[in-house]
């Protein structure tokens, strides 16, 4: 046995073997990198394009299930943001619509499947308006102190809402408190907005989002002092 495994026959098939494995694992990886395979990524954000600006998307799903397919090498460093899924609202206004979900596929991989293929879009008028601000003071000046002017800047807002939502927009408020201001003061607040019941509205989008209000106070002189002056 041991003068067989020194035999130049030995030696030989070692060899022969050792190049067939090579020769399998050549090949087998070269089939690997050029044999097609297919990939789900999960949740990919679903957008719209061509939508109205008349119009906002008041319900949709956020993402889809997309399949791609390809060479590994194709999805070699590939990220969820080159894949694009999206719906086309073109000529949608608003009501319900169940509209067909189309993708783009990156790096000339073949975009096989989208899941769900359908998806229900809600849509809404966009309204939007400028309203003037009402400006609610709460609190006292500091002592010896009054109030004489405040400035409102810009004096309105613009306000755009859904339809349902601007509807209901009877004010926009600002509410400060004035408690110990003295000489000159600013102030930057989001104005509030309220329905007609006076409860409050969020979501709205207001341009700008910031009101400055200026103050100005003065010292108040009691009639004793005067008479002391005097």
């Amino acid at each position: 046995m041991e003068k067989f495994l020194r035999s130049n026959i030995f030696v030989q098939a070692l060899a022969v073997f050792m190049a067939v494995i090579l020769w399998l694992f050549v090949t087998g990886d070269k089939i690997t990198r050029t044999t097609p395979q297919r990939e789900v990524w999960r949740d990919v954000p679903l957008v719209v394009e061509n939508l109205s600006p008349d119009y906002i998307v008041i319900d949709m799903p956020s993402s889809v299930d997309v399949t791609l397919e390809g060479l590994p090498d194709d999805f070699a460093d590939l990220t969820l943001q080159e894949i694009e899924a999206f719906v086309d609202l073109s000529g949608k206004g608003s009501g319900n619509h169940l509209v067909r979900v189309e993708g783009r596929s990156p790096r000339g991989l073949d975009l096989v499947m989208l899941e769900p293929e359908q998806v229900r879009v809600s849509l809404e008028a966009y309204l939007s308006e400028d309203f003037e601000i009402e400006v609610n003071l709460i609190g006292e000046p500091a002592d010896g102190w009054e109030l004489t002017e405040y400035n409102v800047i810009p004096e309105t807002v613009l306000v755009g809402a859904p339809e349902t939502v601007f509807e209901r927009i009877d004010r926009l408020v600002l509410v400060i408190d004035i408690s110990g201001m003295r000489l000159i003061e600013s102030v930057e607040l989001s104005p509030i907005a309220y329905d007609e019941e006076g409860n409050r509205i969020n979501n709205l989008v207001m341009d700008p989002s910031l009101i400055t209000v200026r103050f100005e106070f003065e010292r108040v002189t009691n009639v004793q002092e005067e008479n002391d002056i005097s």
